[in-house]
């Protein structure tokens, strides 16, 4: 009786052990479900791959350099006054016109000058042929003091007189020689090459010694005065290389130096006086210099240059939270077209380029357009770019 109910019990057992087993099996095949899942997410397998484009990391030289704005401005500037005060007779030049050093540029009546002129050398004659007569007394009455004839109290008036009369006539030669040069100076010449500025009177006018003709500047080379701050000084010094840009004439870079740097900072400003002279070419159409006096610009001090070093466009960096002044965040995707994040340390910027210290090498990939849509460890399809194509392709916009 007992082994037949014993007996009665196998099925069950048996039918519990395959549950048992079925389970065993389920849950394997669970985790080895959510071990492979696990995988896939962290290779970014399982991901939609996100739409970049990437820029290939290189070289190349760059300059370190200083950007100040500037006010263009003539390197020399004359204004001629009139030293004889008449008639304007003759007055040739207009404003704009380019003049050469010697050139006449106004002619003024002297009438009344050549006369007093005349009229000094008239005197000067008569007064030579009243030295002649008393040189010869002088030479009888010395015979007569000798001889003891006269007295030395006459003798020496004799002399006084002679010697007063010498006096006057250098005085008259001196005051000649100056209404010489005055009259002289009725023709105004150029003391200087440059332009003709600032015209005040024209021909028929009366000059007056207070009144201005007209100016003359130069503008080949163009002159830059800057205020060099504290920090830059040490960098700077005379015969520094200097980059102008302006405005009125776009995508041209104008070539100087620093000629010349004051020994004194201004103590209101503290900065530092360095004056800059600028080659001013002529443009072939207009017929005069591109640059001109008052026109406004940006000066670049070139204030050294590094070869071959990393670079990359200023599209790739990001700014990073808690991060110092040096630092960016970029996007580097490796071979299996997983984005990682990075920090470097950026350098030197020239123009649209970072130099990067620190944090990337030549030849690594880095994403320079839909970094901001990306989390570290995703996966990427890229448009690739060559170091050449995605220069270009920036310089483009």
């Amino acid at each position: 009786m007992l082994k037949k109910k014993y007996l009665n019990r196998t099925p069950v057992i048996a039918v519990l052990c395959g549950l048992t087993g079925f389970f065993t099996l389920f849950a394997t095949a669970s985790c080895s479900s959510g071990e492979k899942k696990n995988a896939a997410q962290s290779t970014g397998d399982n991901d939609t791959a996100k739409n970049v484009i990437l820029y290939t990391v290189t070289t190349m030289d760059i300059m370190d350099k200083r950007a100040y704005a500037a006010d263009l401005e003539a390197s020399t500037e004359v204004t001629l006054y009139p030293l004889v005060a008449e008639r304007i007779v003759s007055f040739p030049v207009e404003e704009g016109d380019r003049v050469r050093k010697g050139d006449m540029i106004a002619k003024i009546r002297a009438a009344s000058i050549k006369k007093s002129i005349a009229q000094m050398q008239a005197e000067i004659e008569a007064l030579d042929q009243d030295l002649m007569s008393q040189k010869r007394e002088l030479e009888r009455s010395s015979e007569l003091y000798n001889k003891s004839v006269i007295t030395e109290q006459t003798l020496e008036q004799m002399e006084s007189g002679y010697m007063a009369g010498l006096a006057r006539r250098k005085s008259l030669e001196a005051s000649l020689g100056q209404v010489e040069i005055t009259a002289g100076n009725a023709v105004m010449k150029s003391p200087v090459e440059g332009f003709i500025v600032d015209k005040r009177l024209e021909e028929g006018d009366v000059a007056q010694m207070a009144v201005p003709l007209c100016s003359i500047v130069q503008v080949d080379p163009i002159r830059v005065e800057l205020g060099i701050i504290e920090k830059d000084l040490m960098a700077v010094r005379k015969g520094t290389e200097v980059e102008l840009s302006v405005s009125a004439v776009p995508g041209r870079i104008f070539h100087g130096r620093i000629v010349r740097i004051l020994p004194v900072l201004d103590r209101e400003t503290r900065t530092n006086e360095a004056q800059i002279e600028i080659d001013n070419p002529v443009d072939e159409e207009l017929g005069a210099p591109l640059l001109k006096p008052g026109m406004y610009g940006e000066v670049n001090l070139v204030i050294g240059r590094r070869e071959n070093q990393v670079v990359v466009p200023s599209r790739v960096l990001m700014i990073a939270e808690n991060a110092s002044v040096d630092q960016r965040r970029v996007f580097v995707v490796d071979k299996n077209q997983i984005a990682h994040s990075r920090m470097v340390r950026v350098g030197i910027r020239n123009g649209d380029w970072f130099e990067i210290i620190e944090g990337l090498k030549t030849g690594e990939r880095v994403v320079i357009k839909g970094q901001y849509n990306l989390r570290d460890g995703d996966s990427v399809s890229d448009e690739q770019k060559t170091p050449a194509a995605a220069a270009k392709k920036e310089d483009a916009r």
